[in-house]
């Protein structure tokens, strides 16, 4: 298939040779997605049945560590047993781990199973990323992460409604359960949509396991900075947890025997510079997501239930943007790489000057702004990501942006909580204090909003014209 620069119509992606294809990939997306938001509904009716509330954190955690750990090894799995074999293996994975989940008779049972599901959910998460490259040509890549960011968005509405409904009928066991049985209905699409195909390389060597190794101990020691058996040791433990992080980054830039793409943690390159983008701008807005509800709660006293739409404006604001800007030529994707974090920068302003005095809609504005830049960026910044690997890390680059964006994910969570904590939230939950953290966090993650905007113009200014490629077909 030539690459064109003509992007494929949406009604073209239903077409009959690309239908199964867009199917499989939405699949993959909202598989993932949907867990995530129901677990999170489902979690306190877990741990009133079973007990452990006091792990509960550790659920979520050892979850985005293993996806963490699964995603970095998406390309080794994948030279190993090709894209329909792995995507397979992913969901099977994913499902035994929902599968431990449901008939878990306590919560280190739970944890158990949500560690296995991470592996399952971070494997989804890099091929579905693959998939747009390997599937669509070049021209459609952005409106195909606008299809990924579409089925997040949906998730972000379906899954707290599903998860809310097993609650409420006391049945939380049949959440995990449906998403036991949406993996196998995932198998079948899969088999059916793409063509058997064998490895893509000679499989990798077991020098690639350290660095695994050390990536896992990274995401575990941040992922406990947050706990309460940590407190008073979060320095030692991040400290540590860069520690092993440097010593992954520095063996894998040293080995001939990559697990990441060539330039991935090379700053100055077009795929480095788009890494940046990834984790500041990650970084920057998580903190939305792990106490905006929270916050808008304490400050504002809204109903718990509105603060849930309130923080899903985020996600909504993100998947419009993706949307409606993804048809955009070559030179309006480098534009909306450049723009998109600033706007972000400003709605992360916005977010931290309304929220801790008001007025209410200021902050909610902020946070739709904040949205917005992200989608208007994202998905061109991914197609520029795709275009500057050459073939030989084909099949690594699908793990770079959900990799990058767990990472993303783990330290802005750990530094929000440090930060939550010196802002006084350690000491009381009145309403000054609130205020006061919602003051600090959103100035304290101004720096990344900066780094997220440097690597956004910096790829917006190193992508030149646009590599012949020829792209697989989807059948």
């Amino acid at each position: 298939m030539s690459t064109g620069e003509k992007s494929l119509s949406w009604g073209e992606l239903l077409s009959p040779e690309y239908r199964r294809s867009t199917l499989a990939l939405v699949f993959a997306v909202a598989l993932h997605a949907t867990n995530f938001f129901i677990f999170a509904t489902l979690a306190p009716s877990v741990a009133f049945d079973i007990g452990g509330l006091d792990l509960i954190s550790w659920a979520t955690t050892l979850f985005v560590v293993s996806s963490i750990i699964s995603s970095a090894s998406g390309g080794m799995i994948r030279a190993w047993f090709g894209i329909r074999r792995s995507l397979t293996l992913a969901a099977a994975v994913f499902a035994a781990g929902s599968l431990l989940v449901a008939l878990a008779w306590d919560m280190p049972g739970v944890l158990a199973g949500r560690t296995i599901q991470g592996l399952g959910a971070g494997l989804l998460m890099a091929y579905s990323h693959g998939m747009i490259r390997d599937l669509f040509p070049p021209a459609t890549w952005a409106r195909m992460f606008a299809v990924v960011s579409g089925g997040w968005g949906v998730a972000a509405l379906s899954g707290p409604l599903l998860g809310g409904i097993f609650a409420e009928l006391d049945a939380w066991r049949s959440g995990f359960l449906l998403m036991v049985a949406a993996a196998g209905l995932f198998v079948v699409l899969v088999t059916r949509s793409l063509p058997p195909d064998g490895p893509d390389r000679e499989p990798g060597s077991l020098g690639q396991v350290p660095r695994l190794a050390l990536l896992g101990a990274s995401a575990l020691l941040l992922g406990s900075v947050g706990s309460t058996a940590a407190a008073g040791f979060e320095l030692p433990l991040a400290g540590a947890s860069l520690l092993c992080f440097a010593a992954t980054v520095a063996l894998e830039i040293r080995s001939s025997d990559r697990l990441f793409p060539r330039d991935m943690f090379r700053p100055a390159t077009v795929l480095g510079s788009g890494v940046l983008f990834v984790f500041g701008i990650t970084f920057a807005t998580v903190l939305t997501s792990v106490y905006g509800p929270l916050l808008f709660r304490m400050i504002h006293s809204i109903p718990v239930l509105a603060t849930g739409f309130v923080v899903t404006t985020q996600s909504m604001a993100w998947t419009l943007a993706a949307i409606v800007f993804s048809g955009l030529a070559r030179t309006g994707s480098r534009v909306a790489s450049a723009s998109g974090p600033v706007i972000t920068m400003s709605g992360v302003v916005l977010t931290g000057m309304f929220l801790p005095a008001g007025p209410l809609a200021g902050a909610v504005i902020g946070i739709a702004v904040t949205g917005f830049g992200i989608g208007l960026a994202w998905g061109h910044i991914g197609r520029f990501l795709f275009e500057v690997v050459d073939e030989s890390d084909r099949h690594r680059v699908g793990s770079v942006m959900p990799l990058t964006q767990s990472i993303g994910i783990m330290f802005g969570s750990s530094a929000a909580g440090v930060i939550a904590n010196a802002a006084g939230f350690s000491d009381s939950l009145t309403t000054e204090a609130a205020g006061k953290v919602a003051e600090w966090l959103y100035l304290g993650v101004g720096p990344m909003c900066i780094l997220a905007v440097i690597g956004g113009v910096r790829v917006a200014i190193g992508t030149g014209s646009p590599p012949e490629r020829v792209s697989r077909p989807p059948r």
